[in-house]
């Protein structure tokens, strides 16, 4: 369609850690961080274009990546990573998140609400957190700016086509995605996947359909 616009934007999220690889909360050191406010979110600018996506990731990445080295600590991008139940509870209490909304959806019909959120209950004591890279697709009219609906199921399905093997070797669930006011996020990916695949595969799936 000419007059529309197909734009992309990444977010990554990363576990910040302290030399004694301890979990630490994003907020205090002044982290952009999900909103959960165990993980940091580091974003994308959106665009129509590869590189601008891209770029901006990476610089995106240094400026925090620097930022840990400044209080001796490290951003990671693990898929998952093991903390005790009482600090993500206690962290829940400080933020009241234990009754937030989940807008996560699957196109398969699964309903896993502790992974839509991030966490996994492992026994009694422990909790297993997930990271990933959400891939936000929009679309729009040129002229007047509206929304234009994609085909969310198809895009999630092809996504889910060529990242099937990262996304099972890292322990997450295919087909997730959660609607925006500008489109939706595809959310599947894990934090450590291949940013500059993720963007070509993206570009060329939404342009395709």
């Amino acid at each position: 369609m000419k007059n529309e616009v197909l734009e992309i934007g990444l977010e990554r999220e990363l576990f910040l850690l302290n030399s004694h690889k301890r979990i630490q909360e994003p907020k205090q050191f002044g982290f952009p961080r999900d909103e959960f406010e165990f993980l940091v979110e580091i974003r994308s600018l959106p665009s129509d274009r590869f590189y601008p996506v891209y770029t901006t990731m990476q610089q995106e990445e240094l400026q925090y990546k620097l930022r840990a080295n400044k209080f001796n600590m490290k951003l990671y991008d693990t898929p998952f990573f093991y903390v005790e139940k009482q600090w993500v509870d206690d962290l829940w209490n400080k933020y009241k998140l234990h009754n937030t909304e989940d807008k996560t959806q699957n196109i398969y019909g699964e309903q896993t609400q502790t992974h839509h959120k991030g966490v996994l209950p492992v026994g009694k004591d422990k909790y297993k957190l997930t990271a990933g890279v959400h891939v936000h697709f929009s679309s729009r009219d040129k002229k007047t700016g509206n929304v234009i609906t994609l085909p969310i199921a198809k895009i999630v399905s092809l996504m889910d086509k060529t990242f099937k093997q990262e996304v099972l070797e890292s322990e997450r669930i295919l087909g997730e995605w959660e609607p925006k006011t500008h489109g939706f996020e595809y959310r599947s990916l894990p934090a450590n996947i291949d940013i500059y695949k993720v963007l070509k595969e993206s570009f060329k799936i939404l342009r395709e359909v």
